[in-house]
């Protein structure tokens, strides 16, 4: 049974989220595909998660086109009833490989929000890439020791 549907939440937390996937990166990726991803039930979708781009090696420089590009001012000025989508973009894995995500067209784009990875040391993982555009970090992987659960109390927080 899902925590939203036992009442156990925390502070943030989304009580009435609808989760929908749309896969795009099974097969030949063009601009029409990403375009039409970015676009699929734009006035019922809030938030859109992204973790697409160019290829983390440290060599490339490249970001959406044309049509994406569309898309992506599309859905954040009229998305939603004219309250525009949120487009929440990983900030890429390339780290080991010296990759700056800098380089990153779909995480400078101006109408998306870069999300980077955090240890449970609050330290950056090797395969994290920085760069300016980082608006916030999120927790991923390491000890459980240093995890946080939610209690049925949604206003209290144990270690």
């Amino acid at each position: 049974m899902p925590a939203w549907q036992r009442h156990i939440t925390g502070s943030g937390v989304v009580v009435t989220v609808v989760d929908d996937g749309i896969r795009i990166l099974d097969g030949k990726v063009t601009d029409a595909l990403e375009a039409a991803a970015l676009s699929y039930n734009n006035n019922y979708i809030d938030i859109y998660t992204c973790c697409w781009g160019p290829n983390d090696n440290g060599m490339v420089f490249d970001g959406p086109r044309n049509l994406t590009t569309k898309a992506l001012k599309e859905g954040a000025e009229k998305g939603r009833g004219g309250k525009g989508n949120i487009f929440i973009w990983a900030s890429g894995n390339g780290g080991l490989a010296n990759d700056h995500c800098g380089t990153d067209g779909y995480v400078n784009n101006i109408y998306t929000v870069a999300v980077g990875a955090v240890s449970n040391l609050g330290l950056s993982p090797f395969y994290s890439e920085a760069c300016a555009a980082v608006m916030a970090v999120v927790p991923t992987g390491g000890s459980s020791a240093y995890s946080y659960s939610f209690l049925e109390d949604e206003n209290s927080l144990r270690e």
